[in-house]
């Protein structure tokens, strides 16, 4: 078995036989090198907060500090050797909520090996729960036996299990769903792509019976008003810009009393990806695939659809829309709807970046566009789902 750390567009000149990760925030990924000469740096990809891991351009610099890669490598070797897999090689990819590698077999299939470690200090210790994770593949299984949609599919282990522990941490093995990534979608094409994406997933969770022993957690407003309670105790603190923090605090109680105020019926409320930004989106000729269902949950379908319109642009969100409701009816009222979960979406993650090593450096920017443009506008009544300057642009 090869294990293989690499940096993408390394081209600084530096012998690098190992890439070690170090971590990675919401801007930048961090990855430890050493070159054929035991001189230690760090690389860092540069990008934007909202991309998940796109790659950027790598800067250098020297550092002695650093995750050490060999435990994470170890429990990788671990892991694998409890699957029916012929390993040939082991990549490391990324570390967010999950450490994960790309593997591939002596057939040339490729897996998708996730350590349960994130990077974020702040990721509820509900999430990597043997019972949650467990559940996660459950309804990834359940997704792959759909015809027109492609999805990660859990792989079990030798003794015919989803979870896998190795050295007390727990690990999972799924398909790797082949695609590209794109920073933002940016044609109607893949508005509509993304659209029919989420109108097959919210179909299969609307007609599927949850088996006894499920647990997922709840999109509710338990992690909203937490993250309100989180942003406030860092404006006290001095780290984020007091007024548009108290603008968004607002946005977000009338989201929340929005969000309250619905129905959980079985067509409005069920299982849904709950993180449906670029970086877990990949695109294959006009097909989105979802990946990446570590955030997975009960919630209202809607939410999917307003954390989605986060990252695409208003001229094209309408395409998105039309795709959708082709798999499933949109409700009366959803445009002014949608904008509340476009709110409630944006806090909900924040309570995940909150616990990023570097958000001081950008969540303060992010939050003042923000609150200035889609924040201000929910406040005011005035709709903005289709029109106006995004927070991102």
């Amino acid at each position: 078995m090869r294990m293989c750390y690499y940096p993408n567009n390394c081209n600084q000149g530096v012998s690098v036989p190992v890439v070690g990760i170090i971590g990675h925030s919401a801007s930048v990924v961090y990855r430890r090198l050493t070159d054929r000469e035991g001189k230690r740096f760090s690389l860092r990809f540069c990008r934007n907060p909202q991309l998940g891991m796109m790659p950027g351009t790598p800067e250098f610099a020297g550092t002695k500090e650093g995750l050490e890669l060999e435990d994470m490598t170890h429990i990788a070797e671990e892991a694998l050797a409890q699957y029916p897999v012929a390993v040939r090689s082991v990549t490391f990819i990324a570390r967010s909520a999950n450490t994960i590698y790309q593997v591939e077999d002596s057939a040339g299939s490729r897996f998708c090996l996730r350590l349960h470690l994130s990077v974020s200090e702040s990721l509820e210790d509900y999430w990597n729960t043997p019972e949650a994770i467990r559940s996660e593949m459950v309804w990834l299984e359940a997704l792959g036996r759909e015809p027109d949609l492609t999805a990660p599919s859990p792989v079990r282990n030798g003794r015919g299990e989803f979870v896998t522990f190795a050295k007390g941490v727990a690990c999972t093995l799924l398909t790797w769903v082949d695609g590209e990534q794109r920073e933002r979608v940016a044609t109607a094409r893949e508005a509509e792509a993304v659209g029919a994406m989420i109108g097959k997933l919210h179909r299969q969770s609307a007609s599927w019976t949850v088996p006894d022993g499920f647990a997922r957690p709840a999109f509710d407003d338990s992690r909203i008003l937490q993250t309100l309670e989180r942003l406030e105790e860092q404006t006290r603190a001095g780290r984020l810009p007091a007024e548009e923090t108290a603008l968004l605090r607002q946005a977000g109680l009338k989201a929340v009393a929005m969000m309250n105020a619905l129905e959980r019926s079985k067509g409005r409320w069920g299982l849904i990806h709950g993180d449906l930004n670029p970086g877990n989106i990949v695109f294959r000729g006009a097909e989105a695939r979802p990946i990446d269902f570590g955030a997975c949950g009960f919630g209202h379908y809607l939410f999917d659809l307003g954390w989605a319109m986060c990252h695409i642009s208003p001229s094209l969100r309408e395409h998105v829309l039309r795709s959708y409701a082709a798999y499933r009816e949109l409700p009366e009222g959803h445009a002014g709807l949608l904008e509340g979960f476009y709110i409630a979406s944006q806090l909900d993650t924040m309570s995940f970046w909150l616990g990023l090593p570097d958000w001081a450096e950008w969540l303060p920017d992010h939050i003042r566009k923000l609150a200035a443009r889609e924040a201000a506008a929910y406040l005011r009544g005035e709709p903005f789902l289709f029109t106006g300057t995004p927070y991102w642009a």
